[in-house]
């Protein structure tokens, strides 16, 4: 089990990993692969950007974790947005997810980040299971959803 960033040559073998986290999503979609590529090829270039971490077992890349770059106007510091963490099912129940968020935190440490943040679904109870456990839930606050026609 190994968690790193991620390589020129994992991005066709994630396609079918963020196509499977986005089928097994209560809000399903289908990715435009190229477009997805030229995406994940950008997150793991431009650390201005974000970054992309991979997790392999025996291996095979098992998941995956989308970070982006965001900031903090209360420390005037960077924080991380841990955007999107899967692991396939058939190497679920092994530690990667953990092992994903814990090198989430270890590159905002090395990075000079203020705060990781992140979210999941109510619904989505084993996550909560983890997070519950490496982080702290905030309260007071409601999340909102616009979305930008013709974006």
């Amino acid at each position: 089990m190994a968690t790193r960033r991620a390589m020129p040559e994992d991005i066709p073998h994630l396609l079918p990993l963020v196509q499977g986290y986005y089928h097994d999503s209560p809000v399903p979609l289908t990715i435009d692969p190229p477009a997805m590529a030229a995406h994940l090829e950008r997150l793991r270039t431009d650390s201005g950007l974000g970054y992309l971490l991979v997790a392999e077992l025996n291996e095979q890349l098992a998941g995956f974790a989308i970070l982006y770059r965001s900031f903090d106007t209360r420390t005037l510091k960077p924080l991380l947005i841990i955007n999107d963490v899967y692991v396939a099912p058939k190497f679920r129940r092994h530690g990667l997810a953990r092992q994903l968020m814990t090198a989430a935190f270890d590159l905002a440490t090395d990075e000079g980040f203020t705060s990781a943040n992140w979210q999941t679904r109510t619904s989505n109870l084993g996550a909560q299971h983890l997070y519950d456990q490496i982080g702290e839930r905030e309260t007071g606050w409601l999340h909102y959803h616009h979305v930008i026609p013709d974006a």
